[in-house]
């Protein structure tokens, strides 16, 4: 993972600062090339012009004059080199200023054309900043003032642009150009304003340094303390609302406090950096005073805390300065002299009036026009410099970590700068009018995960931005003597933007919990009007081993912000795959990005099968000591698990599809069908009940190819594994391999060899089939004679597979594959599904007899074995278990109590017991709500139909006759299921669970005598009777004589 740019905001109205700010300039070229063109030799052209004249050349002159006018000369100009421009930390205001005038754009949201939100910077204010004659604004800062609220995040609650004059003058204006506070500091033009802010120290060693405003004279320092600073101009923004709401005029505000140093011993000073308060260690105390004071020098118990100055220019080129703390006293007698003259001018004006002196007023306003008087420098001596008579430095930026600094100067050279031993320690070349900037990356909590050192603190790795704009190239080294990391091209009129602070107003206190949203390094391009900022990952500043890994967890991050991105298109995710594997370096790490691809969703199969096959030959151009053999085997599974899972579906999309043959012994097939054709029809009439699903459950879903993974293991000898994890998953495996066979749309045999080449075994690929064939049960009785044409010819398929029946096996004994079926068959309650999978079974198995019987024997003889015997019994119980719930499920009249349809099976019944068909046949009968003398109708035969004492008009006989048919066909099914299990259906014990229901009820609720009338204790025998009465009816009556006696 490299560097990169990226834009985090637009700029809007860039051409409107330009012509607002170059307007005087614009008119003085217009009307210089209009006195030119005058001044030029002209001759007379009367004659021969007027041929020339014509509407053409006209139109022609007039489009060029246009499209002149409409070129933006500022594209081609590089016109913000000549303006003074600031960006604040939190990037959301921009400052150009040039000479008298200033544009404040502020950050704005709009909603681009494809629906997103982007942050846009559009100008919010323009006009003029000088209000002396002459002066011209000479240096810009936007510095954001933290919000004192306590629900405060690190945003800022509003921004304050200080602005610096060539008159002298430092004004602090709010966004909106309002004027908070002027006051004059030093005679000479204001050279640079530079900001510190509050730094929370990373090592208990390390001094806490304080917020402060620095502004360079060209002989002076003005330090402003940073917390007295908030304070005013929080003051002056309040004091200012509050006038503006009442409508008077604003009270002018108290002058700063601030210091002075007058910079001695240095011919020109242009730039500097405040670098804050520093202790020597004992050692260079010591050698300090030897230096200065000689071999008798006294040196204090405890070295003094000194401000720390750094200035650049000439004689020498770069100058240390050392202010030690509480030898300057804060220049307050101003204060005194402001108060002073408003009190003189006050009783003046006092005696004035009383006097009748008021013909001065002009003489008097004109004396209050005078500049304020200015305090005088304290001298500062420098202490060391780094001489040199022909470089002049231009300009010096400080680090984050207040240790280095970058120095310009007119050699084109870049200089590093060590300002504890302040000495000069790197040295770059061929970078004139340069501009640097620092950037500091903090390490990522996931690369310590691999480092011995994982409960220490993060680090921090350190960069300087060099923007050459003579090449157009912007640059990234590593500090303090590393490589060059990053590099981009980059256009020639650019600005390189380094404010090197944060929020003014946070304190050790106050920063807890907060998260500064704020750019360190900006480049900002008016030809795009895009400022971009810088994306440095940490492991750069890392080196070898180290770097690698971090390097590695770094792409693994990269891989998992693009996995997570909605936005990308395939292609793009594609590419951006396959770059990111092929760049890690660590086995490890490599599997883990190739797991967390295969594992998303987004991803295409297209773009895991080329991505995977891109890393598997990387892999195998490698040399075998260098490959790690698990890795290998993880691509060429996977890569293998894709191309399967991409055979399949492009069979399932396939236009040809086999025929089945008419003669695939399925005669005996439709004879079986067309006997059991009415229970099942029956059965799918009751069966076929609305009920509510979610789409994501329905087994129609496309089985993704993640999922597809997920569920198969390939093994190194090639053998592939399914894991079964879950019935939902398993079915929707079953219904992605087979059932568009099922349904025809898919080549059966096809399929099957796809399967088997894959290596697949059959016990689980016939597991697959049967699970899915039972759940799609509704969707089979639709077309029953379709659907069991195509499992016949996929049970015979998969049992010509290698493996799935054994050569060895005997006719006489049972085999374990069709012995599968049958368990499958067993257990199933979808005893449709099920009873037309055991004939098709049954049938198959029955020819692969006969074929195995008539190439041993050759006679003609039937083959007659176990397993044919116990394929009929299990055809006969599950018929059985088919009439048995279709009674079940007979719907019961409304208003019924009962509880849930009762699910059989064969395995359940015969769990049950004797007594388990006779009470799921006495819970129908209580949710039917039948009389038992129907009941013992029903049971003995004996019911009639009267149909000729019955003398009721035509709609009343239809309706009657409907009801009737419908009785009929339940008690005739009724009387089916008690044919069928004549034992455990006999009267005696059909009545005594009926009776035992009906009184179980009733217990649950006494208050319905529903339940007791219709219990007829006749038809039970007398000792069930006994048992019921001791069971419940002896406590109830004993519970009601209870009650009655305590009454």
């Amino acid at each position: 993972m490299s560097c990169s740019l990226f834009e985090f905001c637009r700029l809007q109205e860039l051409k409107t600062v330009r012509d607002f700010l170059f307007q005087n300039q614009s008119k003085e070229s217009v009307e210089e090339k209009n006195i030119t063109a005058e001044n030029e030799l002209s001759w007379d052209t009367s004659d021969w012009e007027s041929g020339w004249d014509n509407d053409e050349n006209k139109e022609e002159d007039s489009a060029s004059s246009t499209k002149a006018e409409e070129e933006p000369s500022g594209q081609s100009q590089p016109w913000l080199q000549d303006c003074v421009v600031s960006l604040s930390p939190c990037a959301d205001l921009l400052v150009v200023a040039r000479e008298q005038k200033a544009a404040f754009l502020s950050a704005k949201w709009r909603t681009d054309d494809s629906g997103r939100e982007e942050m846009t910077l559009a100008v919010t204010w323009s006009g003029h900043l000088s209000t002396e004659e002459g002066e011209r604004v000479s240096s810009v800062i936007a510095i954001p003032l933290a919000s004192q609220k306590r629900s405060s995040t690190g945003r800022p609650d509003w921004t304050c642009i200080v602005v610096g004059f060539t008159s002298g003058y430092v004004r602090f204006y709010t966004e909106s150009g309002v004027l908070l506070l002027a006051q004059l500091l030093h005679v000479d033009p204001v050279l640079r304003l530079k900001c510190r802010t509050y730094e929370i120290p990373r090592h208990p060693g390390v001094t806490e340094q304080h917020e402060e405003l620095s502004i360079l004279y060209p002989a002076a320092l003005v330090t402003i303390d940073g917390f007295s600073l908030f304070q005013s101009l929080r003051a002056c923004r309040n004091q200012v609302a509050r006038a503006a709401a009442a409508g008077s005029d604003v009270v002018p505000p108290p002058p700063l406090a601030y210091k002075k140093w007058g910079l001695q011993e240095m011919d020109t000073i242009v730039d500097h950096s405040s670098v804050g308060v520093m202790t020597l260690c004992v050692f260079d105390q010591m050698k300090n005073a030897s230096i200065l004071g000689g071999f008798h020098a006294s040196v204090k118990g405890s070295p003094p805390a000194m401000s720390q100055f750094v200035t650049v220019g000439t004689g020498p080129y770069a100058g240390f300065y050392y202010a030690v703390e509480g030898n300057s006293q804060p220049l307050l007698s101003h204060v005194a002299l402001a108060v002073a003259s408003k009190l003189t001018s006050a009783l003046f004006n006092a005696a004035s009036g009383w006097l009748g002196w008021n013909k001065n007023k002009n003489e008097e306003e004109a004396a209050q026009k005078q500049k304020p008087k200015v305090e005088p420098a304290t001298p500062l001596g420098i202490r060391f410099g780094l001489p040199d008579s022909r470089r002049h430095g231009e300009s010096i930026c400080l680090s984050p970590c207040n240790t280095l600094a970058g120095v310009t100067d007119d050699f084109g050279r870049v200089t590093l700068l060590d300002l504890a031993r302040g000495a000069a320690i790197r040295m770059w070349k061929g970078y004139r009018d340069a501009q640097l900037g620092w950037l500091q990356v903090q390490e990522e909590r996931g690369d310590r995960e691999f480092s011995p050192s994982a409960s220490l603190p993060r680090r921090h790795a350190l960069f300087l931005i060099i923007y050459a704009p003579r090449r157009g190239i912007l640059e990234v080294w590593a500090m303090q003597r590393g490589p060059r990391v990053g590099a981009f091209t980059v256009g020639k009129h650019c600005r390189l933007l380094y404010a090197g602070y944060h929020l003014m107003g946070v304190n050790s206190v106050t920063s807890q919990g907060w998260q500064l949203h704020t750019q360190q390094v900006c480049l900002l391009d008016p030809t795009t009007g895009a400022p971009r900022t810088i994306n440095i990952p940490f492991h750069l500043a890392l080196s070898d081993k180290k770097n690698e890994r971090a390097r590695d967890m770094h792409l693994l991050k990269r891989l998992s912000a693009v996995l997570k991105s909605r936005d990308m298109d395939p292609v793009s995710l594609e590419r951006e795959a396959k770059s990111v594997l092929l760049e890690i370096k660590h086995p490890a790490i490599k599997k883990q990005a190739l797991e967390s691809l295969l594992s998303n969703r987004n991803a295409p199969v297209s773009c895991l099968t080329n991505v995977t096959s891109a890393l598997h030959d990387a892999l195998k151009q490698q040399d075998a000591d260098e490959v790690e053999a698990s890795l290998l085997q993880l691509c060429s599974s996977q890569l293998k698990l894709l191309q399967l899972y991409s055979d399949i579906q492009q069979l399932q999309s396939a236009a040809d599809t086999e025929a089945c043959s008419g003669n695939d012994s399925l005669e005996g097939i439709e004879e079986e069908l067309s006997r059991v054709g009415p229970a099942l029809q029956r059965y799918a009439q009751l069966s076929s009940k609305p009920s509510v699903s979610f789409a994501q459950d329905s087994p129609d879903t496309p089985l993704s190819a993640q999922a597809f993974l997920t569920q198969l293991e390939c093994a190194e000898d090639g053998e592939v594994k399914v894991n079964r994890r879950s019935d939902a998953e398993w079915n929707q495996l079953g219904n992605f391999m087979f059932w568009g066979c099922l349904c025809g749309k898919s080549p059966t045999h096809k399929v099957c060899d796809t399967l088997q080449l894959a290596g697949i075994s059959p016990q689980q690929l016939l597991s697959l089939l049967m699970s899915v064939w039972l759940q799609r049960e509704k969707e089979v009785l639709q077309k029953p004679v379709e659907t069991v044409r195509n499992l016949h010819t996929l049970l015979i398929a998969l049992s010509n597979m290698d493996g799935a029946v054994e050569e060895s096996w005997d006719t006489q004994s049972v085999s374990p594959w069709w012995q599968q079926v049958r368990f499958t068959c067993i257990q199933s309650h979808n005893a449709a599904a099920a009873l037309l999978a055991a004939l098709v079974a049954h049938r198959a198995a029955k020819a692969s007899i006969t074929s195995r019987a008539d190439s041993k024997l050759q006679s003609e003889w039937e083959a007659v074995s176990l397993e044919l015997e116990q394929w009929v019994v299990c055809v006969r119980q599950l018929e059985d278990v088919l009439v048995l719930q279709t009674l079940l499920l007979v719907p019961s009249p409304q208003g019924t109590a009962g509880g849930a349809v009762v699910q059989c099976s064969i395995k359940t019944l015969q769990e049950g017991g004797t007594g388990g068909i006779a009470d799921s046949v006495s819970k129908w009968v209580f949710r039917q709500n039948m009389a038992p003398e129907r009941l013992k109708k029903i049971l003995l035969r004996k019911e009639t139909q009267d149909t000729g004492d019955q003398k009721e008009q035509k709609e009343d006989r239809e309706e009657a006759e409907k009801c009737q048919e419908e009785a009929d066909r339940t008690a005739e099914l009724l009387l089916a299921v008690c044919q069928r299990f004549p034992d455990s259906l006999s009267p005696d014990l059909l009545f005594a669970h009926c009776c035992w229901e009906y009184v179980v009820q009733w217990n649950k609720d006494p208050e319905v005598h529903r339940y007791t009338d219709c219990s007829d204790f006749t038809l039970v025998p007398l000792g069930n009777t006994s048992f019921i009465f001791e069971t419940y009816t002896f406590i109830k009556v004993t519970q009601n004589d209870l009650y009655s006696s305590n009454d």
